[in-house]
């Protein structure tokens, strides 16, 4: 391992390149795998050289994208739910490596990845916390807000999920940063002057889709579209399930509700729907689709849930209400659906809010940025260390 007090001779940034090790506790959800796929393909814009370790299969979802863009992957599979042979192997993998900098995604991988830096004197951990994933607890919970407190920086997706970290780990607020998740603008065209005219010409369905838990969401979900489809019994639903997670056994739904995997790029999917239904609890808000749904112009109407304010405006971009009310959630939709040309301005709306706050580049710009400073941070700390009086002697 490489244990060092000193600056190093030859640090990474005078190279002008940072060897970033993205830690993942699994890639097996499709809203973590399209994630880490935007933030390698935008991370600095090949200013740094990254390396992703996953530490759960399957990880197909982003095998080819990141052989594609020449980034390594290794896999350091899980037998057992706590494995202190896997933080040894994720140790050496690192300083094998060449590691400067370990960025930890998914509560799994930050524990692990903290234990192995340390081990590897990997000089940086950045870990990741997301409004969207479930809530640890118990001894789990413990062990986070242990790593968030050693942790050199914390990135949260929302100022939510920032107040969140800073609050229940005790974490100093100048320590956490906010990057809102990116979307690739380029997979989803931005609305033409001509979409109302279409509109008025070609009667298109009514598509409205759901996203949400898969137990209380979907059942909140199917609720709203009793209440939709009384007055509109053309209108179509469909929910939009993770692709990849393990699916619940579908229960009977008295109106139909078409289930829509979503493994890879979203945008074909919500270019078919009139807008987006997020439905959640405080614990799992379920932001996952939010942004791509935004930058596909699509109102979205949504549940109150931790961080959806900060991306869905009240009246301009869609509706927030009340969380765990379908009369409410119902309510907005119907206010949307009998109103085309609301529906329109809020779509545009929405579309201009994701380019100027959701573009991936703007994500991958802001973290490549986070990871120069913190490393400066460090090579100035070492510097003042070994200025000291006491440490020349």
């Amino acid at each position: 391992m490489r244990h060092s007090a000193s600056v190093p001779s030859a640090w990474p940034i005078a190279g002008g390149r940072i060897s970033v090790a993205l830690v993942v506790g699994t890639l097996a959800h499709a809203g973590t795998a399209r994630h880490v796929t935007a933030l390698v393909r935008t991370l600095g814009e090949g200013r740094h050289r990254i390396r992703v370790y996953a530490l759960a299969a399957p990880t197909e979802a982003v095998a080819g994208a990141l052989a594609a863009l020449g980034v390594p992957l290794a896999v350091l599979p899980r037998r057992r739910s706590w494995e202190p042979a896997r933080v040894l192997a994720l140790a050496r993998a690192l300083n094998r490596d060449g590691i400067d900098l370990v960025h930890a995604i998914l509560p799994a991988g930050a524990a692990y990845a903290t234990l192995a830096a340390r081990l590897a004197g990997v000089p940086v951990v950045i870990v990741a916390t997301r409004a969207g994933e479930p809530r640890a607890d118990g001894a789990t919970r413990a062990l986070l807000r242990r790593v968030y407190r050693q942790a050199t920086a914390i990135v949260a997706n929302t100022r939510a999920e920032a107040d969140r970290c800073v609050h229940d780990a005790a974490v100093p607020a100048a320590r956490v940063h906010v990057v809102y998740d990116g979307v690739d603008l380029t997979r989803c065209a931005p609305p033409g002057v001509l979409d109302g005219l279409r509109d008025r010409v070609w009667h298109r369905p009514l598509v409205i889709g759901g996203t949400g838990s898969e137990d209380t969401g979907r059942a909140l979900f199917v609720a709203t579209a009793v209440r939709v489809a009384a007055r509109h019994p053309e209108a179509q639903f469909v929910w939009l399930r993770d692709g990849i997670a393990p699916a619940v056994a579908d229960a009977p739904s008295p109106v139909p509700v078409t289930i829509v995997p979503i493994v890879d790029d979203p945008h074909p999917v919500l270019r078919q729907l009139a807008m987006l239904c997020v439905v959640g609890a405080p614990d799992c808000p379920s932001l996952d689709l939010v942004p791509a749904a935004l930058a596909a112009a699509r109102p979205v109407v949504a549940a109150d849930v931790p961080g959806i304010s900060e991306l869905v405006t009240d009246g301009a971009t869609g509706a927030v209400v009340p969380g765990g009310d379908p009369d409410a959630l119902a309510g907005a939709a119907l206010d949307l659906l009998e109103n085309r040309g609301r529906l329109r301005s809020a779509g545009h709306a929405a579309r201009a809010w994701a380019e100027r706050t959701l573009d991936a580049a703007r994500m991958g710009r802001a973290t490549a940025a986070l990871y120069e400073a913190s490393l400066l941070g460090q090579v100035g700390q070492a510097v003042a260390a070994a200025a000291r009086p006491e440490d020349r002697r």
